[in-house]
């Protein structure tokens, strides 16, 4: 969980209003001196917990998020409520980093209420945050270098309703990046002060929402809380060579070589909507990647091993590739050593980011054990090596405990245990048996 503070002070509008009253204008008290009505917004951060930057597996420090920054999405309201009418008309997409949290344009909070002057407007803004930062085009929200992963687009500064951020998720260790968004409390409601009195509840888990102008700068610190978005997928594999652990190795002649692995209830592509409507870590609120409904479910993502099939034993240079999705270890395809009784990662990388849709989790793997046998007709999947080469194909509901799906802002730890039995012959040799009666056969006299 990141801990980001923000500190929230939008200003002073010019107060101009025609006045009904019977008392003279000059009696009117006169209005706060315009260095006292200002109040510009200011930023503040704090990391709890590190957060993993795209192409990156080191923790992301408060050096790094302060250069990188994180984006903050405004909605002023008037007097009214947030609803899905409402635009970012207030900040859009302001990127807040350095080690001041400085941003530009500044902001103010909207000023029609004060203690000198009194409206009977109480304005209202709504804040939202992302991270890490990304710079888009407004009109469109598409994201200037044009990504085809991480994040692609946000809701444009047009758009009605909830701000979105458009995601597609990788295998490929260079292109995940960690979505994160922000609440504001995880763990307790908070209480806010403003300016007229009283105090407005923000419920815990929740984004900012209709939040009115504090009495103070020092009232006015909006703290943002970041979760992650995504699940964090950690999976290795080895052999049980007749046995149920990894004691045994396999023979010298044989190979295990991963084809493929298809995971069901997560997704590759989606768009998470910043205002979550269920509190807490794990409420992040994924949309279908156009952001106009849920993620589908019954949905699948195979990773393949990138090689034409009958190709798997040579090397790249001389494969053509498959151009499906790839992202398993080399070592265990069948350009490397295969699976063997040491435990071996599962994907290139240490670990992969991926959107969780809230269904129960399957994986299919299929995989080939090939043994050289110079006395078989039959080739290996190089088609140049006689041997066997036995397709398998094992499908399996993946539980962690009593779960069978993945949530945001969970890390889990996925291993895959091959079961192997080689082939083994007893024989004996009986011995001669008698027969039930001895045979005797009267042969004719020679006359």
């Amino acid at each position: 969980m990141k801990k980001i503070y923000f500190l929230a002070g939008l200003a002073a509008m010019t107060l101009a209003s025609c006045s009904n009253s019977d008392e003279p204008e000059a009696q009117l008290k006169a209005p706060e001196t315009a260095q006292a009505q200002q109040m510009p917004i200011g930023f503040d951060a704090y990391i709890n917990r590190a957060i993993t930057r795209g192409g990156s597996t080191t923790a992301q420090t408060t050096t790094q998020l302060q250069t990188d920054g994180f984006g903050v999405l405004a909605y002023y309201t008037d007097k009214g409520e947030y609803d899905q009418l409402s635009t970012p008309n207030f900040i859009y997409n302001s990127k807040v980093s350095t080690a001041d949290w400085t941003y530009s344009p500044v902001k103010y909070w909207p000023n029609e209420y004060g203690s000198s002057a009194i409206s009977d407007d109480i304005d209202k803004v709504s804040f939202f945050a992302y991270a890490p930062y990304v710079s888009v085009t407004p009109s469109t929200g598409k994201v200037d270098n044009n990504a085809d992963w991480g994040i692609t687009a946000l809701s444009s500064n047009s758009a009605g309703g909830d701000p979105i951020v458009k995601y597609i998720a990788s295998f490929d260790a260079a292109k995940s990046v960690d979505l994160l968004w922000g609440v504001a409390d995880n763990a307790n409601d908070v209480t806010w002060s403003p300016e007229n009195g009283g105090t407005q509840t923000i419920g815990k888990g929740l984004p900012w929402l209709n939040v009115q102008r504090p009495k103070t700068s020092a009232d006015g610190k909006v703290h943002f809380y970041f979760n992650h978005a995504l699940s964090k997928l950690t999976a290795t594999i080895d052999a049980f060579v007749d046995g149920s652990d990894n004691t045994n190795p396999l023979a010298a002649d044989t190979k295990i070589l991963v084809r493929s692995i298809t995971f069901s209830g997560i997704s590759m592509k989606g768009a998470l909507n910043l205002n979550n409507s269920t509190p807490g870590k794990q409420g992040a609120l994924w949309l279908d990647y156009n952001g106009c409904g849920d993620l589908a479910n019954g949905g699948e993502v195979t990773i393949h091993d990138g090689l034409k099939d009958g190709q798997e034993g040579k090397t790249p240079a001389v494969v053509a590739a498959n151009e499906k999705i790839t992202g398993l270890n080399t070592d265990i395809i069948g350009t490397g050593d295969g699976v063997t009784k040491d435990e071996k990662q599962l994907f290139n990388a240490a670990s992969v980011l991926l959107i969780p849709t809230g269904e129960p989790v399957n994986i299919t793997i299929v995989y080939d054990v090939e043994t050289t046998d110079p006395n078989l007709a039959t080739k290996l999947s190089n088609g140049e090596t006689p041997g066997s080469s036995i397709e398998n194909k094992i499908t399996k509901t993946v539980t962690f405990g009593s779960d069978t799906k993945f949530e945001s802002n969970k890390s889990y730890t996925l291993k895959l245990h091959l079961g192997m039995n080689s082939v083994k012959f007893n024989a004996s040799v009986s011995d001669w048996d008698d027969a039930d009666a001895d045979g005797e056969v009267d042969l004719p006299k020679n006359n």
